[in-house]
């Protein structure tokens, strides 16, 4: 299908504003992507050539990014994401779709995984989040990859500063624990690239441990974006999963 021309587009209004988002109605499995911080709905663009167009397909830009409102005076949590996808989700009638998220978007769908909420299944696509991963972060050299080098890169991309900058100081508030991710239930696909620079692979075998039953497939030559820089071979993971998966 195609980014462009195959998507109707819309806003949702939740409880802290509008939520934009791109669909591809059908009567097929359903699939909700997440994008990466300081990303949007175009990151997917690339991956929907490979993406089979009976499936049904919402695109969303988190809230503060893109084309969703980015209202004052929120903290920019990660339960705040899940609460607006909850939002959306109920008025678009998707329930039992698969959550695709990426890094950040990532981060959001294993905390929305964790809780009751209606979904088929999850993939987590090297995601952002883990304890593990702050405590490693503190122990890095002063001004190595710190977070306003990050804040910088990410301005770079036109974001919102004040987002931005909220979402890095709240979102390490409710990191990913053992006790959120051994509450994760449903069938969920775990997919990384080996040459990941940002997120390193190593953590995608401590997500897989942690989550119960979870699968867990390696891109080779893939970096942090497998979903840009092979799309093809993640539509294919991702296809045969949600598809192996029972209703």
């Amino acid at each position: 299908m195609d980014y462009d021309t195959d998507f109707n587009e819309g806003y949702v209004h939740s409880s802290f504003g509008r939520i934009y988002y791109r669909r591809h109605k059908t009567e097929g499995k359903k699939l909700i992507f997440l994008h990466g911080l300081g990303g949007t709905t175009k990151a997917w663009a690339k991956l929907m050539k490979f993406i089979p167009p009976e499936f049904d397909v919402s695109l969303i830009d988190l809230l503060g990014h893109g084309k969703s409102d980015a209202p004052p005076g929120i903290d920019y949590k990660i339960s705040d994401q899940v609460q607006a996808l909850t939002e959306f989700i109920a008025d678009q009638n998707n329930r039992e779709s698969c959550i695709i998220g990426h890094s950040y978007g990532g981060w959001v769908a294993a905390y929305y995984a964790s809780y009751p909420y209606t979904a088929s299944s999850f993939v987590l696509a090297d995601s952002a989040g883990l304890e593990e991963e702050e405590e490693a972060l503190t122990k890095m050299p002063d001004g190595h990859n710190s977070k306003e080098d990050f804040l910088k890169e990410l301005m770079e991309y036109g974001n919102k500063e004040n987002v931005m900058r909220s979402i890095l100081e709240a979102s390490r508030k409710e990191e990913l624990t053992d006790k959120i991710l051994s509450g994760i239930s449903k069938p969920t696909l775990i997919i990384w690239g080996n040459e990941d620079r940002r997120v390193d692979v190593d953590y995608a075998s401590i997500f897989s441990r942690k989550i119960k039953g979870s699968k867990i497939e390696i891109i080779e030559g893939a970096g942090h974006n497998p979903h840009y820089t092979h799309p093809e071979i993640f539509a294919k993971l991702v296809v045969d999963f949600v598809t192996s998966v029972r209703a």
